[in-house]
């Protein structure tokens, strides 16, 4: 797709009508729109949306029409606004008109019909022809999906919310990105249509006929799969949401640790509680390990230990018994069994007559060669007893030291809690009001921080615990639903959606997998050209995003670096939606958008940093075939000076009086 000029008419500050001619150049392919404040920046870069899907999200009063224009219409008068886009794609000419009719009534109240759309297209005779109706909204989605939209149309609240969860180290955006690049709608919705632990999919209505079939008791069961699998999938809900506040109070409370620093008359007695408060992290470590190491000796050795004088009487038994293998070396019942059905002995004997004292002594024999080996069997007993008391011969000794360990690392927590209260007690009197605010607000983090962290482990609990009980409930059901003979078909049919479940589950995994691993490759390489520091981003299956230093840089900029990195890690997303997206149509991928997209951001240089302006200015004419940037006149300057070569068109927004701040105008610059 490419742009080629958008008319708007009484479209929010825009009085009237107003045209922006965008440039088609290959080399000079930015169009640099620049905007004072207040000027209606933003609506410009919003106006694609609602040209396209009649969007309105962005705008917190969802009136499209003009303050003025409203104010002056006339009783039972009509006003209207429109935007009309002209585009190309697939070398087809199109021209999108959305229109929307304002009326006021006799009493001065104003009221909207629905937008309306209108397409056009152009055809090679000259001739424009205008679109089906009711093929307009599959016309858009055919020239650029609403859902792949946003990753073109980038506007700064989207920016500000992306920064925000990329500091909070998880981004769903990245996840849907994903999703979307790779076109998995029809998988996903395939892979929920069967998901066996949801009660309304294809495999939760078999079995809901299995159950009408079946017993109480497997209704049972599969309401605590069900139960389970909702709990567990809430608890993780809540656990991502703890994790989100876990890193935010865990930065809250090294801030305040580091402003406390600050002040000398209680940098000392900081400094000592930061080295107590790392002692108090190690030394419960250190207790947790042993607690671990005593649980595991617990599990594996307490049966041994207390049988083992059962099994020492069991050994003295069996070593007076005459049961003794008599068997044969390497002799086993079937060897037995051909022979006597052979009816001849190795060594030549008849066997046909089962009297005979040659046959009798072949059935004699089996009683004491594998299988059915007695003596086989009292040797492995006896090893397997001998090896679990020498097991056993340390229990006491292993618990008692792992029992010590405990007491100390929990005397010494006790010592270590004690002395860090005392400080912080000294530090909250002293009368210095910042530093006691400081250290009740540190404290008051903790304490929160201390609960977060335990409701997390007790949820955490509580997911292991309705796990184990939904992995009982599938085997039971898998047992009872064997015995049932009406259920045989349904449970062939459960076996082959299951099957197919499994099929669509690992294809997209593997899909959504290796796109995320080349779209993180992405980020890093136009990261490291953004950020310019010694850092690697890494994006996990969860989508949990983590920042790596792999030397160290040298800051020279005032402006907070979490939000210089945030920042610069979205441009580097952007870019790598944009390059997975043409590397799709390489591979002939018919669902996903093609390399003729043009990225339309807004705003994006506000929050970085004078070297990393310059980086992102040589960046972005690359993303894109085309480039168009709605951008305020102090930012709009320094892309002025670092994109100079690059500009083909360019236009400032100003409003006609500084008085009236719902009435701009677009000027195009050098007319």
């Amino acid at each position: 797709m490419l742009l080629k000029r958008m008319t708007l008419t009484n479209f929010r500050p825009f009085k009237g009508e107003h045209e922006i001619t965008f440039s088609t150049d290959t080399e000079k392919n930015v169009t640099l729109v620049m905007a004072e404040n207040g000027a209606g920046k933003t609506t410009l870069a919003q106006a694609f949306q609602w040209a396209l899907y009649s969007k309105t999200e962005g705008f917190k009063n969802k009136s499209v029409l003009n303050s003025i224009v409203e104010k002056e219409m006339m009783l039972n008068s009509e006003a209207n606004v429109i935007a009309k886009l002209e585009l190309s794609h697939n070398n087809v000419e199109y021209t999108i008109i959305r229109k929307q009719i304002y009326k006021k009534d006799i009493n001065g109240i104003v009221k909207s019909d629905n937008p309306v759309l209108e397409i056009y297209t152009k055809q090679e005779d000259g001739q424009t022809v205008v679109n089906n109706p009711y093929k307009n909204v599959s016309t858009i989605s055919n020239i650029l999906p609403e859902t792949l939209s946003k990753y073109f149309f980038f506007d700064g609240e989207r920016i500000e919310k992306m920064a925000g969860e990329v500091n909070s180290g998880k981004s769903d955006e990245f996840k849907s990105a994903v999703q979307n690049i790779l076109g998995l709608t029809a998988l996903t919705k395939a892979i929920e249509h069967l998901n066996p632990n949801q009660k309304n999919s294809v495999i939760g209505r078999y079995n809901a006929q299995m159950d009408a079939a079946g017993d109480q008791k497997t209704r049972e069961l599969r309401d605590i799969i069900y139960s389970s699998t909702d709990k567990i999938e809430l608890n993780n809900q809540r656990i991502d949401k703890i994790d989100e506040e876990i890193t935010y109070y865990q930065g809250e409370i090294e801030k305040a640790k580091a402003e406390i620093l600050s002040f000398a008359d209680a940098e000392k007695m900081q400094q000592e509680l930061n080295r107590l408060n790392t002692n108090l992290r190690q030394e419960n470590q250190t207790k947790n390990n042993s607690i671990s190491l005593l649980m595991s000796n617990f599990t594996k050795q307490t049966y041994s230990y207390f049988s083992r004088h059962l099994i020492q009487e069991a050994l003295v038994e069996l070593k007076n018994t005459d049961n003794i293998d008599k068997g044969i070396p390497s002799v086993r019942a079937e060897t037995i069994k051909f022979l006597m059905n052979r009816k001849k002995c190795l060594c030549g004997n008849d066997l046909s007559d089962p009297t005979s004292e040659a046959s009798q002594n072949l059935t004699e024999l089996l009683k004491y060669i594998p299988p059915q080996s007695l003596g086989t069997a009292i040797s492995t007993f006896q090893s397997k007893s001998n090896s679990t008391i020498k097991q056993a011969n340390n229990y006491f000794s292993n618990i008692e030291s792992q029992l010590s360990a405990i007491r100390a690392s929990s005397n010494k927590i006790d010592e270590l809690e004690k002395s860090i209260g005392d400080i912080d007690s000294s530090i909250l009197k002293s009368s210095n009001t910042k530093v006691t605010d400081l250290k009740n607000r540190q404290m008051t983090m903790e304490k929160t921080l201390r609960d977060l962290t335990n409701e997390k482990n007790q949820l955490t609990s509580q997911n292991l615990y309705s796990d184990d009980k939904k992995r009982e409930a599938e085997a039971e059901i898998s047992r009872l639903q064997l015995k049932i003979e009406k259920n045989k078909a349904i449970e062939e049919q459960i076996i082959y959606a299951r099957e197919a479940y499994n099929k669509f589950k690992s294809t997209y995994d593997y899909q959504e997998s290796n796109t995320r691993e080349k779209l993180e490759d992405q980020i890093n390489a136009l990261f490291k050209q953004i950020y310019a520091g010694g850092m690697t981003i890494n994006i996990d299956d969860r989508y949990k995003i983590t920042s790596y230093v792999n030397e160290l840089e040298e800051n020279s900029s005032n402006l907070d670096s979490n939000t210089a990195k945030s920042y610069s890690i979205i441009f580097a997303f952007i870019v790598g939606v944009i390059s997975l997206s043409k590397q799709k149509v390489k591979e002939k991928s018919s669902d996903i958008v093609t390399d003729e997209y043009p990225l339309v951001m807004d705003a994006p240089l506000s929050s970085f940093d004078q070297r990393r302006i310059k980086n992102i200015c040589e960046v972005i004419p690359g993303i894109a075939r085309q480039v168009i940037i709605f951008i305020k006149d102090s930012d709009g300057n320094i892309a002025k000076r670092e994109m100079a070569g690059k500009i083909g068109i360019e236009y400032e927004v100003t409003l006609r009086d500084k008085e009236i701040p719902l009435d701009s105008k677009i000027t195009k610059v050098g007319e």
